[in-house]
């Protein structure tokens, strides 16, 4: 028995050292590096970094901008994560009863923005906010509304951003969300109709509490991902205007490949990380408790 125990253990590490080894290479080393290379002064010109010890850590510290950007960055995570985990459950609650045919296709509609690359889409979203002949202000002229200069202005470009994002991330979380709806056993439902419930008091005590693993790993998986948004800033707003736009990652590469100040740069990026890992275990303290496990 512990013969044949062995060799099932085996091949299941056999099985994992693939991506054992890409975890390795791609992440825990780059980690490592990083965090080592957060102790040294290097503008890639020298051949050789030179020892400083923490004086990044406090020069990044004693930073107000560094402070402003992570400000930003917490209020877009803000914006996007709980917009995108309502809005999609919203349109996965309507999905769940469809017909099967009529359901693929709805998936891919909704899907498609994730496999789509997210320079195309910004691009796209940029004409949408143009602010003469964009959608975005053909609809609010529709309405009878004045128009906005969306990316052009700082009391609206981080909007503007984050409403991109949650269309974005929609997609990914309404396919989620019906995975974990049609996992829900249909003799509860069932049962419960039977029992006069309605379908306010169904989705309440039955389909909520039972989604609430998938809640928790789209609130950790969104806020991870929000937290490191790059892409669009880089094309729509370099960050801009005024800086209204730059997020703590558009700060990191800021330093990293315009000012060339790699150890710095890799201090922001440890502090990323560390503020990563502290707010999934705040997450998971204080929300994992309230997950119901069937």
């Amino acid at each position: 028995m512990n013969a044949l125990k062995l060799r099932e253990n085996m091949a299941g590490y056999v099985l994992l050292l693939p991506s054992l080894l890409l975890l390795i290479v791609f992440v825990m080393i780059p980690i490592v590096y990083s965090a080592g290379l957060s102790l040294f002064s290097w503008d890639m010109m020298r051949p050789k970094p030179t020892f400083i010890g923490w004086k990044n850590y406090v020069t990044l510290f004693h930073n107000e901008s560094f402070y402003n950007t992570l400000w930003r960055t917490l209020l877009y995570a803000v914006l996007t994560v709980p917009t995108s985990m309502i809005l999609s459950l919203g349109f996965a609650l309507l999905l769940d009863k469809g017909q099967r045919f009529v359901l693929s296709i709805y998936r891919s509609l909704f899907f498609a923005p994730i496999v789509t690359s997210t320079v195309a889409i910004s691009v796209v979203w940029m004409f949408i906010y143009h602010p003469d002949y964009g959608m975005a202000n053909a609809i609010l002229k529709w309405f009878g509304l004045a128009p906005l200069r969306w990316l052009n202005d700082s009391q609206t470009a981080l909007l503007s951003l984050a409403i991109m994002a949650v269309w974005k991330h929609m997609g990914f979380c309404v396919i989620i969300y019906l995975a974990g709806l049609q996992g829900i056993p249909a003799e509860l439902e069932e049962a419960a109709k039977i029992d006069g419930a309605g379908l306010l008091q169904r989705l309440w005590s039955i389909k909520l509490p039972l989604l609430t693993p998938t809640m928790f790993f789209l609130l950790i998986y969104l806020t991870i991902e929000q937290l490191q948004t790059f892409t669009q800033i880089d094309v729509m707003t370099k960050g801009g205007p005024a800086g209204s736009t730059e997020l703590i990652v558009m700060h990191l590469w800021n330093y990293a490949f315009e000012r060339f100040q790699m150890g710095y740069a890799s201090a922001i990026a440890m502090v990323l990380l560390g503020i990563i890992l502290l707010l999934t275990w705040i997450q998971m303290r204080l929300v994992g408790k309230k997950v119901h496990y069937q």
